[in-house]
């Protein structure tokens, strides 16, 4: 068995010594790896140009807080994005609100993407126009409705949190005595209501997600991203189930000829498909940190 030292050293030597990749990086040991299984070598995707990294923030760049207002950066995060950003283009594309997640990282000259891809700004919103995508403007009294149904009918719901966003929201709970039973109780209020507004309920981990009927999401924002940098290679890191949309149009773009790779950052809840379409595994925030540490070394 190797050591972690020793993993991470031949990790760095990948290109020299294998036309695979590693899929599960494991901070406590090697588990897995499948040299049957031929993937783009890392070093193909850092080496074409123009390159772009894209993050999810929560589990990914940040531990996972029992509530989004507890959630901070891992601590190395905002330098390595500060030196990775003066060479190659980066985005954040996140769940929250576009404001909200722009002033959890707080870095100039990202481009920042919120609510699942209804939000954009080239850099920070506080200082640069925000974008939204016209057709979802029509769901915020819908959202808003939902939103305020679950804060009036739920309040026997103790931990439960309220994310409201310009569009749609999150209800977060996982600071509930009983999630399980939390969850069913969301839904038996608010299945029927969002079916009446042409809304939809999407699950998470432990959190439930108010969005809206159109067909944008995480993949849709990572295209765009793509194609108004005319990237010839893009890695895409996530965590969570509305991170799967990326890393399936991950594999739609390497179809195309993009240098695409992603990463998934697995937790002990991590959904089965996300791990099974994944590129790369890194096991929690300290194993992305450190692939990320190795990524903007070889930059």
């Amino acid at each position: 068995m190797f050591s972690v030292d020793m993993f991470y050293e031949l990790l760095e030597g990948i290109e020299k010594h294998s036309q695979y990749l590693v899929r599960d990086l494991n901070l406590r040991d090697i588990q897995t790896w499948e040299e049957d299984m031929p993937r783009l070598n890392l070093q193909t995707v850092l080496t074409r140009s123009p390159l772009g990294l894209a993050f999810d923030i929560d589990g990914t760049l940040s531990p996972i807080a029992l509530t989004p207002d507890e959630a901070v950066l891992h601590p190395e995060v905002p330098s390595l994005l500060e030196h990775a950003r003066r060479k190659v283009y980066i985005a954040i594309i996140t769940g929250r609100s576009i404001v909200n997640g722009a002033d959890l990282v707080n870095i100039r000259g990202l481009t920042y993407v919120g609510t699942h891809g209804l939000e954009w700004c080239d850099g920070l919103p506080s200082e640069n126009v925000v974008k939204i995508v016209p057709e979802a403007l029509a769901y915020i009294e819908a959202g808003k409705y939902l939103l305020d149904l679950a804060e009036k009918e739920l309040t026997a719901l103790h931990g439960l949190v309220v994310e409201r966003k310009l569009i749609g929201g999150s209800l977060h709970y996982r600071r509930c005595p009983d999630p399980s039973q939390a969850q069913q109780l969301i839904f038996s209020l608010l299945e029927q209501p969002a079916l009446q507004l042409d809304m939809r309920l999407i699950r998470g981990r432990q959190v439930v997600e108010v969005k809206t009927p159109l067909a944008i999401n995480k993949g849709y924002a990572l295209r765009q991203f793509v194609e108004q940098n005319a990237l010839q290679s893009i890695v895409f890191a996530g965590d969570d189930s509305t991170d799967l949309d990326a890393v399936l149009e991950v594999s739609r773009l390497r179809q195309e000829g993009i240098a695409a790779l992603s990463i998934v950052v697995r937790h002990s809840d991590t959904m089965p498909e996300l791990l099974e379409r994944a590129d790369i595994v890194v096991y929690g925030v300290e194993g992305m940190v450190k692939l990320l540490r190795i990524l903007v070394a070889k930059l």
